[in-house]
């Protein structure tokens, strides 16, 4: 059986890209192995906490890394993925805590962050 996939992307960055490997994932795999948090987090819900539990259900985690994903801001000009709370930080840091796998998948012209880049 295979194993379930959490996909972790910057929704201004890859959201298009994140959504057309939702798509091919779901058709290979069955709606049942793959997460995407698109639909899947009510309003209303702790999402840090169900980002938590539901990469904690996976094998491996994707991280869909464009070509802004590293230096992406927030309103006040810091790195996003400096900020303990930034949703793409915890879902690698999740996976990463439980020896889950992290595969990046790179886009167009993105490349791997070196380690002194990263928090």
């Amino acid at each position: 059986m295979a194993a379930k996939v959490f996909i972790s992307y910057r929704r201004a960055d890859s959201a298009g890209y994140s959504g057309r490997v939702m798509d091919r994932l779901d058709r290979e795999l069955g709606r049942d192995l793959v997460f995407m948090d698109v639909d899947a987090i009510p309003l209303g819900t702790n999402f840090s906490k169900v980002l938590h539990k539901e990469v904690g259900k996976c094998g491996v985690l994707l991280a869909v890394i464009g070509p802004n994903w590293l230096d992406a801001r927030d309103e006040r000009g810091n790195r996003r993925l400096d900020n303990p709370n930034d949703f793409v930080r915890i879902e690698i840091a999740a996976a990463l805590q439980r020896s889950i796998p992290v595969i990046p998948l790179l886009l167009d012209g993105a490349r791997i962050p070196k380690a002194d880049e990263l928090p």
